[in-house]
C-alpha cells in the first residue's frame, strides 16, 4: 500500500480533529507544516467527524497520499462507507496496523495488546488514536504511536493538542510528536 523508491518517507499523522464539534478546523499551522516538510503521506488515524476533514486533506494533498481509518465518532455515511476501521500494510521492512483504537490512555496499549493478540504478531509499528493524548513508546518491540489531538485544550478530552511525524526507511523508524 505504502510504496516508494525514495531511500525514505516522511508521514504526517492526525487524529480525533472532531470538525465541527470540538473545533472549526484542523490548525493551519498543521497544514502549513505538513507542506513545508514537504510530507510523502498524511495519515488519520479516525474520528474526523466530519467528511469536510477527509476531503479537505485529500484536496490538499492527493487522493493517494491520504490514508485514513474510521474511529467510533465518525457517524458520517461518506466516512462510514470510504473509511475502514483498520489497515495493515508494509512501508519498507515494517509490518504497520493502523486504527482508531479503543480504551481509555492508561490502558489503551494493554488493550491493544490483548484484543489484537499483538504478542503474538508480525507487527513492527502499531498507529493509533482515541486518547486525544501522544504516545511514543516501545513496548515488546513493538512501537506505539499516536499523534494525540490538535482539538483545543479542554482539561478533560485533551490536555494537549498535538501531531506527529514518522520518517522511515528501510533499516529505521524516527517517531517526532509536535505540540500545539
Amino acid at each position: 500500500m505504502i510504496k516508494s523508491d525514495k531511500e525514505e518517507i516522511l508521514i504526517g499523522l492526525l487524529s480525533d480533529t472532531h470538525v465541527p464539534q470540538r473545533t472549526d478546523d484542523v490548525p493551519d499551522v498543521v497544514i502549513d507544516d505538513f507542506k513545508n516538510r514537504n510530507v510523502d503521506y498524511v495519515f488519520h488515524m479516525g474520528d474526523f467527524t466530519s467528511y469536510g476533514v477527509y476531503k479537505k486533506l485529500i484536496d490538499t494533498f492527493g487522493r493517494d497520499k491520504v490514508v485514513a481509518v474510521r474511529g467510533n465518532m465518525d457517524f458520517d455515511s461518506d466516512l462510514k462507507q470510504n473509511l475502514p476501521e483498520k489497515l495493515e500494510f508494509k512501508i519498507y521492512n515494517f509490518n504497520v496496523l493502523m486504527l482508531h483504537g479503543m480504551g481509555g490512555p492508561n490502558i489503551i496499549i494493554k488493550r491493544l495488546i490483548k484484543k489484537l493478540d499483538l504478542l503474538n504478531s508480525d507487527y513492527d509499528i502499531v498507529i493509533f488514536g482515541h486518547t486525544h493524548r501522544p504516545v511514543n513508546e516501545k513496548q515488546n518491540g513493538i512501537l506505539f504511536f499516536n499523534p494525540g489531538t490538535t482539538t483545543p485544550i479542554d482539561n478533560r478530552f485533551t490536555v494537549v493538542s498535538s501531531y506527529g511525524y514518522l520518517r522511515i526507511s528501510n533499516e529505521k523508524v524516527e517517531p517526532e510528536i509536535i505540540y500545539l
